[in-house]
C-alpha cells in the first residue's frame, strides 16, 4: 500500500513539473506540404482582453462568438501552377486568392499563392519563400530575395528576435506593375502556460511579431516621355498568436495594424471550430416544429435531405446570413438533394423556408 501511495504521489509531482513548464516549438511543429488546417473567425466585439500575458498563464477565450469558418490547404509545389519554379527549393503553396484582377479587361492576375518552406540553413525557420501569380493565364514566379523568417526555432520562452526581408514581383510584359516589400520582423515569446477555445485547451506559447515594411508600387506607362508612377507606404502589421505543439498554425490569433502606438485589429480567428455547434457527421436540424435530415456532413457534392418538410425556398447561407446561393433542389425517390459542389470550402447553413416558418441547419462543405 505504502508503495503504491508514493507511486502516486510521484506521479502527481511529475504531472505538475511537466504542467509548469514551458513547451519548445519547433520545425516540426509547422505545417507540411498537403496539410489542411481549420479555423474559424470570431467576431471581434466578442474578443475581450487578448494583451495580458505571463508565465503559467491561463488565458480563456472559451466564450468567444464564432463566425464564418476556412480552410488553410497548404499544397505541395507539384500541385500548384508553378512546380517549376519551386519544387526544387522544397517550398510548397497556400493559395490566398482566386482571383485579384479579373478578365474583362487586357490584363488578369489569377491562382495567387503564398510558398513556404522550412529550412535549416542559414538558420533554422520557417521562412516565406516567395509568391505566385497567374498574369493573363502565363505562371509568373516571383521569390524573396532576403527570406521573410516567420518563425525562428527553437522557438522557447522568453525569446526575442529581429530578422529583416526583402521581396519584389519580377518585371512583366504583361503587368505594368511592380509591387516590392522590404523591411524587418521583431518576434517576442513573452508568456506561456494554457489556452481554451471554443475548439479545446492546450499547452501554449504566446508571442507577438510585428512586420515592419515599406511597401512600393511602380506604375509603367508604355507611352514615350512619360517617367513611371512610384507610390510607397509604411506597412506595419501586428500579430498576437498563441502556438502549440499540435495546432500547426496559430491556436488563437489577434491580427491588426500599427499605425503609431495605436493597433486596429482587423482578424482574430482559432484552429478548428466551435465544438459546440459545429457537427461532424450528419445531424438532425433543432427547430421545434419540423425535424429532418442533412447527410453526409462534411459533403463534397450532394447533399441529401431526409424527412423535408414541404418548402417554398431552400438557401445557402454564410454563417453570418449572407446569401451564398439560391439552391434547387432534386428528388430521388422520397428524399431530395442540393448540389453544392460549387460552393468554396467551409461551414454554411441550410436554410429551408417552409409552411411552419423557417429552419436552418449547419453543414460543412470540403
Amino acid at each position: 500500500m505504502k508503495k503504491y501511495f508514493l507511486l502516486s504521489i510521484f506521479n502527481v509531482i511529475s504531472f505538475a513539473i511537466i504542467a509548469q513548464s514551458p513547451i519548445s516549438i519547433g520545425n516540426s511543429n509547422m505545417p507540411s506540404s498537403n496539410d489542411t488546417l481549420r479555423y474559424t473567425n470570431i467576431q471581434l466585439n466578442s474578443l475581450g482582453n487578448y494583451t495580458q500575458t505571463g508565465t503559467n498563464y491561463t488565458w480563456n477565450f472559451g466564450n468567444i462568438t464564432s463566425g464564418a469558418e476556412g480552410l488553410r490547404e497548404y499544397k505541395s509545389a507539384s500541385a500548384t501552377p508553378y512546380f517549376v519554379f519551386f519544387v526544387l527549393s522544397g517550398a510548397y503553396g497556400e493559395k490566398i486568392a482566386d482571383t485579384l484582377v479579373g478578365g474583362t479587361g487586357t490584363i488578369s492576375i489569377t491562382k495567387v499563392y503564398n510558398f513556404y518552406k522550412k529550412q535549416t540553413s542559414p538558420v533554422n525557420a520557417f521562412v516565406a519563400d516567395g509568391l505566385g501569380l497567374t498574369i493573363s493565364g502565363l505562371p509568373v514566379p516571383s521569390y524573396y530575395s532576403d527570406k521573410d523568417e516567420l518563425y525562428n526555432f527553437p522557438m522557447t520562452y522568453p525569446k526575442y528576435d529581429s530578422t529583416t526581408f526583402k521581396f519584389s514581383t519580377i518585371a512583366n510584359s504583361l503587368l505594368p506593375i511592380t509591387y516590392s516589400k522590404a523591411g524587418y520582423r521583431k518576434t517576442t515569446v513573452d508568456g506561456w502556460g494554457t489556452i481554451t477555445t471554443p475548439y479545446g485547451t492546450e499547452n501554449c506559447l504566446r508571442l507577438i511579431t510585428t512586420q515592419y515594411s515599406k511597401d512600393t508600387t511602380i506604375v509603367s506607362f508604355p507611352i514615350p516621355g512619360i517617367p513611371p508612377i512610384k507610390i510607397g507606404i509604411n506597412n506595419y502589421v501586428r500579430s498576437y498568436q498563441w502556438m502549440t505543439l499540435t495546432s500547426k498554425i496559430p491556436y488563437f490569433e489577434v491580427t491588426g495594424n500599427l499605425i503609431g502606438n495605436n493597433f486596429t485589429v482587423t482578424q482574430a480567428r482559432y484552429r478548428g471550430y466551435d465544438k459546440k455547434i459545429n457537427p461532424t457527421t450528419g445531424i438532425t436540424s433543432t427547430d421545434a416544429h419540423v425535424a429532418f435530415q442533412v447527410y453526409p456532413n462534411p459533403v463534397q457534392n450532394l447533399l441529401w435531405i431526409k424527412n423535408a418538410p414541404a418548402s417554398e425556398t431552400i438557401e445557402v447561407l454564410s454563417l453570418d446570413g449572407k446569401l451564398m446561393m439560391q439552391a434547387k433542389s432534386d428528388v430521388f425517390g422520397s428524399q431530395e438533394f442540393v448540389d453544392v459542389s460549387d460552393l468554396a470550402a467551409g461551414v454554411y447553413l441550410l436554410k429551408l423556408s417552409h409552411i411552419e416558418g423557417m429552419s436552418l441547419i449547419k453543414f460543412i462543405k470540403e
